[in-house]
């Protein structure tokens, strides 16, 4: 991922397909197609494509995959994908090592998720991480940085500009968020 310059990145999460086309308007770089099926990932893929967005994707969420090595495979040399999310680190890892772009997804419920997530990423070879629910993210960036020094993201219950402005003080880089009201967020 291009973190190069300092611009705050904004993914918007599609959840649902008739809301691909407003995304596709707007300046972000990336969109991650949140909900899909293989029977149209490729499809929507190439539409983002066409437009100069590159696309990530759950791969846990993608209907119809099986993420084994053929999956994939798949996933890189069909589907065409640019980055792939996923909270498994044994999946992760070989996503890396198909050539895809990775972000390692950790979910935070409890002391007990924060020190089992803080162990698995120690094993990671991600190139981003995000961090699920955001609120945590914040509260928790600095263990996680101390863990695995790689760009930081937040997810989950992002609904607010005041959720971007306290990611930036903390050098977050970016957000995934579901609320079209931020997607076209001017950040800096």
């Amino acid at each position: 991922m291009n973190i190069k310059s300092n611009k705050f990145l904004i993914i918007p999460s599609i959840r649902m397909i008739k809301d691909l086309s407003y995304a596709l308007t707007l300046d972000n770089e990336y969109v991650l197609l949140s909900e899909i099926h293989i029977g149209n990932l490729k499809s929507f893929v190439d539409m983002c494509h066409k437009v100069n967005k590159k696309v990530v994707v759950n791969a846990e969420l993608i209907g119809g995959l099986n993420l084994d090595k053929i999956g994939i495979n798949m996933l890189k040399k069909l589907y065409c994908v640019d980055m792939v999310i996923c909270s498994s680190t044994i999946k992760l890892n070989m996503i890396k090592n198909v050539g895809l772009e990775t972000m390692q997804r950790i979910t935070l419920m409890d002391s007990k998720s924060l020190d089992d997530s803080l162990k698995t990423l120690a094993d990671s070879k991600c190139d981003l991480i995000e961090v699920r629910p955001a609120i945590y993210g914040l509260k928790f960036v600095d263990k996680i940085r101390q863990i695995k020094d790689v760009p930081i993201f937040l997810g989950g219950f992002v609904e607010k500009v005041e959720m971007i402005d306290a990611a930036k003080k903390v050098g977050i880089v970016g957000v995934t968020t579901s609320c079209k009201d931020l997607w076209g967020s001017k950040t800096k």
